[in-house]
């Protein structure tokens, strides 16, 4: 169990939506706070806000992307306490229309916000958590749209997917250590992610077809879940060591779905003399452990 009282919590994208909501549910147990966004005017006014309940919180104007700005978040962050827990939970969503018609700079834009961002935060903190001997935990916002992937953006439905990828590769390589991880698989949530993207594209803004569909999806999630339920699970599944954070049981038929096809997949050996994958070796060859064999935490 991981406590969370009185330890210092680093959160990217919290001026709004799931990071500030999780912010608040921290705090409320005794947490301090150090919230960073892209939003300088956004973050001001939510650390202010937070602040107001008697949470001890500094406001960091932080673009994820920005590997410089992250040497300059780590470091005021060092000075407001050493971080033991790290949500890495910025994102924005990928645009619209065809595969291959997608422009080069909001691809490569999705792709560092929503999953290379999360390098840059492990570089700044993760080493230190792990060196502290102290019990830690790293929190990385993926979606249900990279289990069960809806007709919407190529570019954030792969980015999540990659985010994923990430994470669970973390649990492998965090096992032997005092740092857990979760992973945040939402589905539908009340926040200004569209708008967000919107206000943020490195490129014109979208017309036509693909405004609409902005606006379409603008309006599905401003009837999503609460942000402030999210955050709750967030902080409890801290609590617990929990690494699945599923908070949208609805969409676990098709999860179901999903899966069996996938394993519905599975036939003979394309060479039937082959002797099978060492796979206890690989594990070995790597020095770790792997989830789902023996060992694992």
């Amino acid at each position: 169990m991981t406590e969370v009282a009185g330890k210092t919590a680093f959160i990217t994208g919290g001026a709004s939506g799931l990071g500030l909501a999780t912010a608040r549910a921290l705090a409320a147990r005794g947490a301090s706070i150090v919230l960073a966004d892209i939003n300088s005017d956004g973050v001001a006014a939510a650390a202010s806000d937070l602040a107001s309940t008697g949470a001890r919180v500094l406001p960091i104007t932080l673009d994820v992307t920005s590997e410089a700005g992250w040497a300059e978040a780590g470091e005021a962050a060092r000075r407001f306490g050493p971080v033991s827990i790290l949500f890495s939970n910025a994102g924005v969503g990928g645009g619209s229309g065809p595969f291959e018609q997608y422009d080069t700079e909001v691809w490569r834009w999705n792709y560092a916000v929503n999953a290379h961002a999360h390098l840059y935060a492990c570089r700044t903190f993760l080493g230190e958590m792990k060196a502290s001997g102290e019990p830690g935990h790293l929190v990385i916002t993926s979606s249900m749209v990279a289990i069960v992937p809806p007709p919407i953006s190529v570019a954030y439905i792969s980015s999540k997917y990659a985010t994923l990828g990430i994470a669970m590769a973390l649990r492998n390589e965090l096992a032997p250590t005092k740092v857990h991880i979760s992973v945040l698989m939402p589905g539908m949530s009340a926040t200004r992610i569209v708008e967000t993207t919107r206000e943020l594209r490195p490129v014109e803004v979208e017309v036509g077809k693909a405004a609409a569909t902005s606006q379409a999806m603008q309006g599905v999630l401003a009837g999503g879940m609460s942000p402030a339920r999210i955050g709750e699970r967030v902080v409890q599944a801290i609590e617990a060591d929990d690494y699945w954070i599923f908070t949208h049981p609805e969409w676990k038929e098709m999860a179901e779905a999903v899966t069996a096809d996938m394993l519905a997949a599975f036939g003979p050996s394309a060479d039937p003399d082959y002797r099978g994958d060492d796979i206890a070796g690989l594990i070995a060859a790597n020095g770790g452990r792997m989830f789902g064999t023996k060992g694992e935490r």
